[in-house]
């Protein structure tokens, strides 16, 4: 258990979606997921999905399958990608992808997992093996 008594990590592995429900600024987000690494050098991992919002006064019911979140290593995105591991998650998060100065919003109403029985997809990203000569 973690401060406040909460669980410090969540077993998502019976899940392949994330469901959101969010009202925003018309602003590109990023939803980062990060879990609980095996080894230490892991431990900056993070995945990131690139959630696009409309803005406006209508909630936005979104439906991210695992499978679409690519592997960063403190921000940048990592050549040899894999699948998160959803066995031990520790945090989600939002941060505003534009780059851009002035106001934002991001109404979160819901957050969950569920099993969407209709996705069937691995993986999304093709794996590249590094050249160790480059």
């Amino acid at each position: 258990m973690s401060s406040f008594q909460r669980k410090k990590n969540f077993d998502w592995s019976s899940f392949n979606t994330l469901h959101l429900r969010v009202r925003g600024d018309g602003r590109p987000w990023m939803i980062n997921i990060s879990s609980e690494s095996y080894f230490a050098h892991q431990k900056d991992d993070i995945y990131s999905y690139f959630l696009y919002t409309r803005g406006g006064p209508y909630w936005q019911d979104v439906k991210i399958p695992f499978s679409k979140f690519f592997l960063t290593h403190r921000g940048r995105v990592q050549d040899e990608q894999h699948c998160l591991w959803l066995d031990k998650v520790s945090t989600i998060g939002f941060t505003l992808g534009d780059k851009a100065d002035g106001c934002f919003q991001l109404e979160v109403d819901f957050i969950g997992v569920c099993k969407d029985y209709a996705h069937t997809e691995e993986f999304a990203y093709e794996s590249y093996k590094r050249n160790p000569n480059v």
